[in-house]
């Protein structure tokens, strides 16, 4: 009897002292987490090391359109998207007239992914775009033969302090492969 008292105290003084020392590691786990937030959004760092776009509008805006973007009033939680509905590509592996645009009026970073419609396959992903930036041209991820194709752009805007994904916004285009 005198040996399952010993063995019971013993039990009890074991969890006595683990208790504690669980408890204290996953309150240091949490304050980690808490202190470290960016470690959990890897794939916006990967965004930012893909960085195709240029600093600035885009190059053939006139002075009136660049003013009147500025002179928008943006709340927070809207976005403005800008691309060329009707992208041309000389060739299905050469640079074409995308002219996407984050422009300064936006809150947020973007990222644009386009899909043909009719497949659903990824054509084209802009990498990560800061505020105040543009593609004029870039070259599609697939070599398409001669033709037009429907497509859709999905703007995905990003917090700029957080990289959290804040919302979503799409076009729908024609492409065009000349040759």
């Amino acid at each position: 009897m005198k040996n399952t008292e010993t063995r019971a105290k013993a039990s009890n003084k074991r969890i006595l002292v683990l208790l504690p020392l669980i408890i204290v590691l996953l309150l240091g786990c949490i304050v980690w987490i808490k202190m470290n937030p960016q470690i959990f959004h890897s794939d916006v760092r990967q965004l930012e090391n893909q960085i195709k776009a240029e600093l600035g509008q885009l190059e053939d805006k006139s002075n009136d359109e660049i003013q009147a973007a500025l002179n928008e009033v943006v709340t927070e939680g809207s976005l403005s998207i800008s691309i060329n509905a009707n992208p041309v590509f000389p060739t299905g592996d050469s640079n074409g007239s995308l002219k996407i645009e984050n422009g300064p009026q936006n809150l947020y970073a973007q990222q644009v992914i386009i899909t043909l419609d009719d497949t659903g396959e990824e054509i084209y992903d802009s990498g990560y775009m800061p505020v105040n930036s543009h593609i004029q041209q870039d070259k599609l991820e697939i070599d398409l033969a001669p033709g037009d194709y429907a497509a859709t752009a999905v703007f995905t805007a990003f917090d700029v302090d957080s990289n959290i994904t804040v919302g979503q916004a799409v076009a729908q285009l024609k492409i065009t492969v000349l040759n």
